[in-house]
């Protein structure tokens, strides 16, 4: 049974397979998951991944059971994740999870009779988020994803999806890490080689291939707030590309999104792609 717990969970061969697939298929329907069901289990919100997990599996002609909002399950009645898993596992072919507490897709998946996809486990992963990272980093540096500056920005304690591309990014060779934060919200977990802290983009800005913005997560506790301006934007070289795995708050203003260095929608639209190559290979 294959689970997606972590980005550990997927090979550089099975990733780079995927991506050349998805950009083949471009979201094309077809039929080849008729009969399937997955179930969206989320315990925290979510427009994204939820809604392109939704789309992804329909596109291939499955269904989907969505439970979007646990307050509404026998989740209210005190039941435990062990139970709700058990008993979801019986109704579903895969199990997309969403949960606000770290670790719990590996307890969903010690459990579960059916495979479990991470979809984001409190500020420890966000496997498929990188997936789709990955595949835009991958498209638009011509299938290259080496001897990049990356700059990744705004709560780099709590960002899930930070943690899961900085471990997929530090596969290839030769990448290099600029870590923008105030001190109480650094990246939390062991830095890669070639790497630096700074607290002030206007340090690295001009040297980056790819701009990573994350929102501040308030919800995890974190305490800040900033909002890069079209000044500091402009001086990205003109070849790189900024990302965002959105909800965006006021981190990037909404006038550079006609810039066609702004990639953050083409992320979304890629999600669905790459989610529907994943959901064939994991039930087919």
């Amino acid at each position: 049974m294959f689970n997606v717990l972590s980005v550990d969970d997927l090979s550089q061969d099975f990733l780079i397979s995927l991506w050349d697939e998805a950009y083949d298929r471009k979201g094309k329907r077809n039929k080849k998951l008729n009969g399937k069901i997955l179930t969206n289990l989320f315990y925290e919100p979510s427009t994204r991944t939820s809604s392109s997990f939704y789309s992804a599996m329909k596109l291939s002609g499955g269904d989907v059971i969505p439970i979007n909002n646990v307050t509404f399950s026998s989740v209210s009645k005190g039941e435990s994740l062990e139970d709700t898993v058990k008993t979801i596992s019986q109704m579903c072919d895969l199990i997309v999870l969403r949960h606000n507490i770290a670790g719990s897709a590996k307890i969903a998946s010690q459990v579960s009779g059916v495979p479990i996809i991470n979809a984001g486990d409190g500020n420890s992963e966000h496997p498929t988020q990188t997936i789709l990272d990955g595949y835009t980093i991958y498209h638009y540096f011509n299938k290259k994803i080496d001897n990049l500056n990356i700059t990744l920005v705004g709560d780099l304690k709590n960002g899930r999806t930070v943690k899961s591309l900085v471990k997929l990014l530090t596969r290839f060779k030769n990448n290099k890490f600029n870590f923008v934060s105030p001190e109480n919200l650094r990246f939390d977990g062991q830095l890669p080689p070639n790497s630096s802290e700074v607290s002030d983009i206007n340090k690295v800005i001009e040297e980056t291939d790819i701009l990573y913005v994350t929102r501040v997560q308030k919800e995890r506790g974190s305490k800040y707030n900033y909002e890069l301006s079209i000044d500091q934007l402009d001086k990205i070289p003109k070849n790189s590309i900024v990302m965002h795995p959105f909800p965006r708050v006021t981190e990037i203003p909404s006038s550079f999104d006609k810039d066609p260095r702004a990639k953050y929608f083409d992320q979304i639209k890629f999600g669905v792609w790459c989610r529907q190559i994943l959901l064939e290979r994991i039930l087919l």
